[in-house]
């Protein structure tokens, strides 16, 4: 039975759905697995602008299932398995695969994301979530330190460095309110409502060009490390420059002016 679900939820919008419901999604190998295929096929689909992450059932996902977490593949086995990969970094490479995904992907957290299944949401370019949904930075819980699975390259630049050593050091577990106001995630939705308006904002996002928010996504993030403002305006002047000679921007931009007239 596979761990991770692809939904169509229109021409443009795809959910991947975590589905350990009975573990609150979890993390094992073959959930790791299943998500790197389950961005793999969504990144290979053309039509696709926007991706929802979220989980089945009551849970986001809870991190690491240290009661049964499996085995990794075995070198080869896996595309992602390859000779000097570790089971650890196998895992990792989760967070940077969701940015190197070209769509767009919001986690719309709708229960606990404890550890691993926090740092997929941190990993995400958007962040909406249930007003029952709660955060952990878990890792140092486990005895082995609070560093893990990027969690301390992507939580600072969301939300500061004293938050997230606050976070990262304690372990403690954080609200949904609170994560709004720290700036974990951006909206907040009853819960029979979090879905729903995860696939309008991913509907309003994906009435955008692919050019606009592929490239939008990955100039985004290379500014976030640029060390200049020069270089981020250099970078930015390169994506206007080809977007403008891009035929689906054109025809895009002259509806538009048509619009706003």
């Amino acid at each position: 039975m596979p761990t991770v679900d692809i939904e169509r939820a229109d021409d443009q919008v795809r959910i991947i759905r975590m589905n350990r419901p009975d573990r609150l999604n979890a993390m094992n190998y073959d959930l790791v697995g299943d998500l790197y295929l389950a961005l793999d096929e969504v990144a290979a689909d053309d039509a696709c602008k926007v991706a929802v992450l979220t989980g089945a059932g009551r849970g986001f996902c809870s991190g690491l299932d240290l009661k049964d977490f499996g085995r990794p593949p075995a070198p080869g086995t896996h595309p992602y398995r390859t000779v000097g990969v570790t089971g650890q970094a196998f895992i990792a490479n989760l967070t940077r695969h969701i940015r190197a995904t070209p769509q767009i992907v919001i986690a719309a957290v709708n229960g606990p994301a404890f550890g691993g299944g926090f740092s997929l949401a941190l990993a995400c370019d958007l962040r909406v979530a249930s007003s029952t949904a709660t955060f952990c930075s878990a890792f140092i819980k486990t005895g082995l330190t609070g560093t893990d699975i990027g969690v301390t390259y992507l939580l600072p630049r969301l939300i500061g460095a004293a938050r997230a050593f606050d976070m990262i050091v304690t372990g403690r577990t954080v609200d949904a309110v609170e994560a709004e106001h720290m700036g974990i995630v951006s909206r907040l939705f009853e819960p029979d409502d979090l879905e729903r308006e995860a696939l309008a904002l991913a509907d309003v996002v994906a009435g955008y060009t692919s050019f606009g928010l592929r490239n939008t996504k990955e100039v985004m993030w290379a500014n976030l490390d640029t060390p200049s403002m020069a270089a981020c305006i250099a970078l930015e002047n390169r994506n206007q420059e080809l977007a403008a000679q891009t035929p689906e921007v054109q025809e895009y931009m002259a509806a538009y002016s048509q619009r706003v007239r």
